[in-house]
């Protein structure tokens, strides 16, 4: 019989051969932490110079004359009813001004909170707003709105410090607070977010303020959209990230990246409910509590 026999080598009896395992910390040392860039290194992200920029963004522009007319009609208003107030003082934002009252003692804020019409009317204003109390003050906060709004312009706010040195997972730049500072938040820490209002109140620029956010701070291998717009022309204009950055469903690719056939959204998002399956098992195995904990671990 020419066949050989079985032969039983253990890796024991084969001289001069050491194996390690490579453990994972060992292989972060060798090769470092992973970078998920790297998939589209050459991706450059966009440049600031493609927004416009206002030449009236410096300081807020302060009307004494206003400001001082403002304060005494609340004052007098106030008085109308019996309320008297120990101080007032103005804060003036780029749209609107704070005026903070502390009322004499005695007072009841609900008397205050129910004459927010008739201040309105002696201001003549369009819409006011009374906060009592300011939260972590003793005041009691009325904002109206300035006669000459300043243009608070998205450049101001993706250009200044707070925006470029934050640590936010997914920076929103909303916009600019009472005191001049720009406003952001954390979409991670609100990941169920509905922006709703009247025609004409901003949701459409809010919207936009948010996709241009994520865009001016994400890369494309950490961020992916899907968008719905059964108007069809709220979203258009992102059409030309597609290859970047919006997701479809697979099969569909050929389909127009912005959803707008209502009875496709369904499919969308079907695949939408199957892709977070998919990824609560992979934080499960990997005893992840978030994505921000599992993109650290991966890396």
């Amino acid at each position: 019989d020419d066949t050989p026999e079985n032969v039983d080598i253990s890796i024991t009896d084969v001289p001069n051969i050491e194996l390690q395992e490579e453990t994972s910390e060992m292989l972060l040392e060798k090769l470092g932490p992973y970078d998920p860039r790297k998939d589209l290194e050459q991706y450059k992200f966009p440049s600031l110079n493609l927004l416009k920029i206002y030449d009236n963004e410096t300081a807020p522009l302060i009307d004494k004359n206003e400001q001082q007319t403002n304060a005494n009609r609340i004052v007098n208003t106030l008085r109308n009813f019996d309320i008297e107030i120990e101080s007032i003082k103005a804060t003036v934002g780029p749209s609107v001004t704070l005026y903070e009252i502390v009322p004499k003692a005695g007072i009841k804020i609900a008397r205050i909170q129910g004459l927010e019409n008739d201040i309105m009317l002696s201001l003549a204003a369009i819409g006011i707003r009374i906060i009592a109390p300011m939260p972590g003050k003793g005041t009691i906060g009325i904002e109206v709105p300035n006669a000459k709004p300043q243009m608070v312009s998205m450049e101001s706010i993706l250009n200044s410090r707070k925006f470029k040195e934050t640590d936010f997972e997914l920076p929103l730049a909303l916009g600019k607070t009472i005191t001049n500072e720009v406003y952001m938040v954390d979409l991670s820490k609100m990941p169920h977010l509905l922006v709703a209002g009247a025609t004409g109140m901003g949701k459409s620029v809010g919207l936009n303020a948010i996709i241009t956010s994520l865009l001016y701070k994400k890369h494309p291998a950490e961020l992916k959209l899907v968008m719905v717009d059964p108007k069809k022309v709220e979203f258009s204009i992102y059409s030309p990230i597609i290859n970047h950055f919006l997701a479809q469903v697979e099969g569909n690719e050929g389909d127009e990246p912005i959803i707008t056939d209502v009875n496709k959204v369904i499919q969308t998002l079907k695949s939408l409910c199957a892709e977070m399956d998919s990824r609560y098992d992979l934080l499960k195995n990997a005893r992840c509590r978030n994505v921000k904990e599992y993109n650290q671990m991966f890396k």
